[in-house]
């Protein structure tokens, strides 16, 4: 006769052998990652970091402020100002600020979602104090300068015609805009032609 120790493992082994049988069909990458640790500061800016026994580090700001939460009079707001970014702020010049990340061995980069605006960059460990001294700086004192506006809607319109050639892209926004009919979600994230061309006056909206 079975002793009811014996008839709580049984169940016991099962549950265990399914719970293997269940973390054994994931990839070894995802049995190894780092864990998360989310974090808030007293401001309220969450903080998400994974250590890692490597001598990079990637530190980036993500921003609730894509395509699906603008208007249909600024759409591509978010993408232009993107693109703005790495064009100087009130403390460094574009040379400087390409010398600075260029002299860490350091890469800089930012692109936007129909959710959100990232701005990151990829540097040694020991870096990373002066790459989030950057990010802060071109996010908080990034110019504007009317100069580089112009230069940088040309880019955009070139950017644009490039993307109608590509039939995936434009069948992929096409779904959106039926999906989301009359949502933010089913806008583009480069915004309509009229509105890149009217740059200088929809970044300044506050509708």
């Amino acid at each position: 006769m079975m002793s009811k120790l014996s008839l709580v493992r049984q169940p016991l082994a099962r549950a265990q052998s399914s719970v293997a049988a269940a973390v054994s069909n994931y990839p070894s990458y995802v049995l190894n990652a780092p864990a998360t640790e989310v974090t808030t500061l007293p401001s309220g800016l969450r903080v998400a970091s994974e250590g890692s026994h490597g001598e990079t580090a990637t530190v980036g700001v993500w921003i609730g402020a894509g395509s699906r939460y603008e208007t249909a009079q600024n759409n591509g707001a978010a993408h232009f100002l993107e693109h703005m970014a790495f064009k100087g702020t009130s403390k460094r010049t574009q040379q400087q600020l390409e010398l600075e990340i260029e002299n860490m061995g350091g890469h800089l980069n930012a692109y936007t979602s129909r959710e959100q605006t990232v701005y990151y960059a990829k540097v040694f460990k020991k870096d990373v104090p002066r790459a989030m001294d950057i990010l802060s700086d071109i996010l908080q004192n990034s110019k504007l300068d009317e100069a580089a506006i112009e230069r940088e809607r040309d880019v955009i319109l070139r950017e644009m015609e490039e993307v109608n050639k590509q039939q995936e892209e434009v069948i992929f926004d096409r779904l959106h805009e039926t999906a989301f009919m009359g949502n933010g979600l089913g806008r583009t994230i480069l915004g309509p032609i009229v509105n890149v061309r009217g740059a200088a006056n929809f970044m300044g909206r506050e509708d």
